[in-house]
C-alpha cells in the first residue's frame, strides 16, 4: 500500500439535506375587474396584485383578499380569476363600482347560500381549483391553504376545496354563511357543514374590513383572515405552532357579534370551537384574534393529530421527506443505502425536535 502523509480526498455519494418547503402557500381562487382569466399566477406583492386584477371593488374576491394578505405579510399566493374581463365589467356601473341590488348589496351576492344564475360561477370555480393540481409542474410552488371567499359556503365548491386540499397536503379554508351563532351551530350539526374532513378549516362568522378604494367598510370571509393568520404565524414563529391567538388589526368589525370568554364555557367563542368551528376573539384592551385550534374532524375526533398544528407538522414532513428521496429512487437497496436514508431523516427529525416542532421522533 502506497505510503501519503498528506491528504486523500474521497468522493462519494453527496448526502440529502431535507428541509421542509414553504407551509403557507395561499391558493386564492375567485374573481376580479379584470386580469388573466383561468390562469394561475403567482402573485407577491401588493404592487403586483393591483397591476394584474386591478383595485379594490367590492363584489370582486381577489383584490380584496390580496389587499388583506398584503397589507400585514410578504407571503406567495397562487390566484386563478374564473371571469374574463367582460363579464367583469358588465357588472360594474360607469362610476367603477359594481352595480348593487335593490337591498344595496353588490349584484354578485357573495356570502349567501344560493346563488342567482346570472352570477353563478359554481362550474368555474370548481374549474379554476382543479388548476391548482398542475401549479407545482408549471410554477415549482404548490399551495397549501385554499380559500374561495364569498363562494367557499356552497356546497360543490367546498367539496372541490377540501379534496383538491387532500391531494396537496393542505388546508380548504371555508366559510360558513349563517345569520346567528345558533343557525351556524344547527348548520354544523345537520346542514351544509356536517363534515369531517381534517382538511377543513371551518370559519365563522365573516368579517368587515377597511376599503381603502371605495371610503366604506366591506364583508371579508374570515376564511382570508385564517389564511392571513397562518401565514404570518408560520413566518414569525414556524408552522408547528398554531394560527389561533394571533391580533388582526384590519378586522374593524363583524357580521354576527361574538360573545368572548376565556372562562365561560357558553360564550360564542367556546361553543362555536367545542363543534370545531374556528372563530374570533374581541374583548376590550384585547383587540381581535382569531380563535381556534380544530379542523372540521372535531368533534368526532377529538383526539391530537386532528387539531391544526399537529397536522401542519404531518404534512410539512411528509412533503420534505418525499422531495428528499428522489435522490434514492430506483437505486440498489443496499445496507449503506438503507443507513443513510434513516440517517437523513432521522438528522431532519432531531432538528424538529431542537425547534420545537415535535417531542421525539425517529
Amino acid at each position: 500500500m502506497a505510503y501519503l502523509h498528506g491528504v486523500e480526498i474521497i468522493e462519494g455519494q453527496q448526502r440529502t439535506i431535507i428541509a421542509a418547503g414553504d407551509t403557507a402557500v395561499i391558493a386564492l381562487v375567485g374573481t376580479a375587474p379584470k386580469g388573466p382569466m383561468n390562469e394561475v399566477k403567482l402573485i407577491t406583492s401588493l404592487e403586483q396584485a393591483k397591476e394584474q386584477y386591478g383595485d379594490d371593488v367590492a363584489g370582486f374576491t381577489i383584490p380584496s383578499a390580496l389587499e388583506t394578505v398584503f397589507n400585514r405579510v410578504g407571503a406567495k399566493v397562487l390566484v386563478v380569476n374564473v371571469l374574463d374581463n367582460n363579464t367583469a365589467q358588465a357588472l360594474m356601473e360607469e362610476s367603477g363600482k359594481m352595480t348593487l341590488t335593490e337591498e344595496g348589496a353588490p349584484v354578485t351576492h357573495l356570502y349567501e347560500t344560493s346563488l342567482p344564475e346570472a352570477v353563478d360561477y359554481t362550474v368555474q370555480l370548481l374549474a379554476g381549483i382543479d388548476l391548482l393540481l398542475s401549479s407545482g409542474d408549471a410554477l415549482g410552488i404548490m399551495p397549501n391553504i385554499i380559500i374561495v371567499p364569498g363562494y367557499s359556503q356552497l356546497q360543490p365548491v367546498m367539496n372541490k376545496m377540501i379534496s383538491t386540499a387532500g391531494k396537496l397536503n393542505g388546508f380548504a379554508a371555508i366559510d360558513i354563511v349563517a345569520g346567528t351563532v345558533q343557525e351556524a351551530l344547527a348548520a354544523r350539526a345537520t346542514g351544509t357543514f356536517n363534515i369531517t374532513a381534517q382538511e377543513a378549516v371551518l370559519c365563522y362568522p365573516q368579517t368587515l374590513r377597511y376599503n381603502q378604494h371605495e371610503n366604506a367598510n366591506n364583508v371579508v370571509g374570515l376564511s382570508v383572515f385564517w389564511a392571513l393568520a397562518k401565514a404570518m404565524r408560520d413566518g414569525a414563529s414556524g408552522y408547528w405552532l398554531s394560527p389561533s391567538n394571533t391580533e388582526l388589526e384590519e378586522i374593524v368589525g363583524l357580521t354576527t357579534e361574538i360573545s368572548s370568554s376565556l372562562t365561560d364555557t357558553a360564550a360564542d367563542t367556546n361553543l362555536l370551537n367545542a363543534q370545531g368551528i374556528v372563530t374570533v376573539f374581541r374583548k376590550s384592551g384585547m383587540g381581535t384574534r382569531i380563535w381556534g385550534n380544530w379542523t372540521a374532524a372535531f368533534p368526532s375526533k377529538p383526539t391530537k393529530e386532528y387539531m391544526i398544528a399537529p397536522r401542519a407538522v404531518r404534512m410539512a414532513i411528509r412533503e420534505a421527506l418525499v422531495d428528499a428521496m428522489i435522490n434514492y429512487m430506483d437505486g440498489n437497496a443496499t445496507s449503506v443505502m438503507v443507513d443513510m436514508v434513516t440517517g437523513d431523516v432521522n438528522s431532519f427529525i432531531r432538528d424538529l425536535i431542537g425547534n420545537g416542532a415535535l417531542v421525539d421522533g425517529k
